[in-house]
């Protein structure tokens, strides 16, 4: 089944608003609702998208990015042990193999610190860890991470499918605490963040007037945040690559918020480390990588290095993997 104009244009809206409604995405997108919920089944059975919901960054911590060295043939069984744990957001590997690239977010300081200084050093499968720690992450408003696929939304569609889409707050950390009924809904809403309230609070045990009380109160506050999982590789985009950049201080802003904007990039952040701006890339040859990084990174000011690094298919993203045989499943959560 190939993805066409309006598949195209769902997933561009799901970006911008992951719970509009179907009778509302239809309005805008010109089509009837019927229509635009099968196909959004259907590209969500196939494994092409999913919307999930995350707590936002804490104030004191925005998440680190790893990139781990591993020895040969050791790549895949630590990969496939990193993507059953909840604060694991996502795994590509890399370097043939010898390199595992993941991101972390610990539900708390300790659980982070045991990960990373206990844990991962303990595995003999590793040879070297280096951490780079977010400390912002670049997003163009109105914008999804990632839109390089074909068919974007024109301003006018934009704008109102953005209209009632959940805020973000600078800085993040500033939305108040959770409560224990509120992390059951969140545990439901990270498996799926468009279904019903009726099916979260038949999965939390919380009447579906509660539920949709504390999910509208969850969004507006941020707390927590939305996150449109896309599969590059069933949108014709086969390439991936890592993007370590070393970027004059002065410039750093400057070339984090160019790069957002571009096409190929599906994450952005300025992180600590040997590197000081962190850039995730899909596209779909290697020529087209080549053409990016010799011409529209070379009109950036102030970045003095890049080191690029290609990477494989996503072994996790949101809360789904994929299996040997290529097929994307949604892992459980941990009890």
């Amino acid at each position: 089944m190939a993805v066409d104009r309006l598949d195209h244009q769902i997933l561009h809206a799901l970006g911008v608003n992951g719970r509009i409604a179907f009778r509302q995405l239809a309005t805008v997108l010109d089509a009837g609702e019927h229509t635009v919920a099968r196909r959004y089944r259907a590209l969500v059975e196939r494994g092409v998208v999913r919307v999930v919901a995350m707590p936002s960054p804490r104030d004191d911590d925005n998440g680190q990015l790893l990139r781990l060295h591993v020895h040969p043939g050791s790549g895949t069984r630590l990969a496939d042990a990193l993507a059953r744990r909840d604060d694991v957001a996502w795994i590509r590997t890399a370097g043939a193999g010898g390199e595992i690239l993941c991101g972390v977010r610990a539900a708390s300081a300790p659980e982070r610190d045991h990960l990373l200084l206990e844990q991962l050093p303990r595995t003999g499968r590793v040879t070297a860890v280096t951490v780079y720690e977010v400390l912002h992450h670049f997003r163009t408003p109105g914008h999804a991470d990632w839109e390089g696929f074909p068919h974007p939304l024109d301003d006018e569609q934009r704008d109102r499918i953005r209209a009632d889409a959940p805020p973000e707050l600078e800085p993040p950390g500033t939305a108040p605490p959770m409560t224990a009924e509120d992390t059951a809904l969140l545990r439901a809403l990270s498996q799926d963040a468009r279904q019903s309230a009726a099916r979260v609070a038949a999965a939390t045990g919380q009447t579906e007037a509660t539920v949709r009380r504390r999910l509208e109160t969850l969004l507006s506050s941020a707390a927590i945040r939305l996150d449109r999982d896309l599969d590059p590789l069933q949108l014709g985009h086969p390439i991936g690559a890592t993007l370590y950049l070393d970027v004059a201080p002065g410039h750093l802003h400057h070339a984090g918020a160019a790069l957002a904007r571009h096409g190929p990039t599906t994450f952005v952040a300025a992180v600590t480390g040997p590197a000081n701006l962190y850039a995730g890339v899909v596209t779909r040859t290697i020529h087209d990588l080549y053409t990016y990084v010799h011409s529209t990174l070379a009109d950036i000011e102030g970045v003095r290095h890049i080191e690029t690094s290609l990477t494989g298919p996503y072994v996790k993203h949101a809360r789904t993997v994929r299996t040997p045989d290529g097929v994307n499943k949604v892992l459980p959560h941990d009890n």
